[in-house]
């Protein structure tokens, strides 16, 4: 329950918006979760009913927290897609066609009667694996989530470097190959599109004559099982990897590089490699002085990490 798990002291519920779940949890101001809830995110209902189920999510954990003698004092959102966090606008998202400059914080504070804070899914994770995973005590770090696409996270003095357009972060879309594969966001050659699972599946489809529907799990495990083809694939993956973390230890000097995401269960195939090549391309010191380490905190991190963001406004606030 609440009182076993929590310190005194003020409470936020923390948000994860995904395209395939909706995860909601209360948040202490240390980091501790308590009543998580996750349940499918129904995104091909439209932009009112998902919203309509968030808001009723949300008022059940303020019911939860009122249960167990604590006030709920802000809500904070992680959200796919480019968020204006200033105004809390979902300009748009790839996983709600519908969500068109839509005015989620308005909608929420309006209907809660309580402070939101809205901010790009994949920056939320990056500030929850800095508050409270695999970045604890690191002010400058930087995230990315190798899953069905490649999404990153930039902390900068402890908070979220957001651009002059709220766009800071899509590492994903890096040129790693100039003349390389056509990704969806009309590049060629984008880091996703040879570092994410869909990008393995697609270089190790085009290299051998296994079934076209294999999976990249399927590809992982074959490479343990010692496929000649499936090693090579993922070495590779390794490589241009390194080559898209060399750029950001160049740019940025990051502490740290958390790499979460599905993809990190295959982390024994592909992250020598990856250290192989940042050696070649980065700077030799601040290769050698930036962490390269896997994420802690899972699923939770953009829950976690939009739990931050509201502590973060409500201390500016007061």
């Amino acid at each position: 329950m609440v009182r076993e798990v929590f310190a005194v002291g003020p409470v936020v519920i923390g948000v994860d918006l995904g395209g395939t779940n909706l995860r909601t949890a209360l948040v202490s101001q240390n980091g501790e979760v308590a009543d998580k809830v996750k349940e499918p995110t129904r995104a091909s209902d439209g932009h009112a009913k998902v919203i309509q189920k968030l808001i009723e999510n949300i008022k059940a954990q303020l019911d939860s927290a009122l249960r167990n003698g604590f006030k709920v004092a802000a809500v904070g959102v992680g959200a796919p897609g480019v968020i204006h966090a200033q105004t809390g606008m979902v300009v748009k998202s790839p996983n709600f066609p519908d969500w068109n400059n839509l005015p989620l914080k308005k909608e929420l504070e309006s209907a809660l009667a309580l402070p939101v804070s809205i901010e790009n899914d994949a920056n939320a994770a990056a500030l929850g694996e800095q508050w409270r995973g695999a970045g604890r005590g690191i002010t400058s770090m930087i995230l990315l989530t190798l899953g069905t696409g490649v999404g990153g996270g930039i902390v900068l003095d402890g908070r979220i470097w957001p651009g002059a357009d709220g766009m800071a972060g899509e590492i994903g879309h890096m040129t790693i190959i100039p003349d390389g594969r056509r990704c969806g966001c009309g590049n060629t050659g984008c880091l996703e599109m040879y570092t994410s699972s869909r990008g393995i599946v697609m270089t190790y489809q085009e290299r051998s004559s296994r079934p076209q529907s294999i999976t990249s799990e399927e590809i992982y495990q074959a490479a343990r099982d010692g496929d000649a083809v499936a090693g090579d694939v993922m070495k590779d993956m390794g490589r241009f990897l390194g080559i898209g973390i060399a750029n950001l230890i160049n740019i940025f000097n990051p502490e740290m590089i958390v790499i979460g995401g599905g993809v990190k269960d295959a982390w024994p195939l592909f992250i020598d490699a990856t250290r192989e090549e940042i050696k070649k391309r980065a700077f030799e010191y601040t290769a050698a002085r930036t962490r390269i380490v896997s994420s802690l905190l899972g699923d939770d991190a953009g829950m976690i990490g939009a739990a931050a963001l509201a502590f973060q406004k409500l201390n500016a606030v007061h």
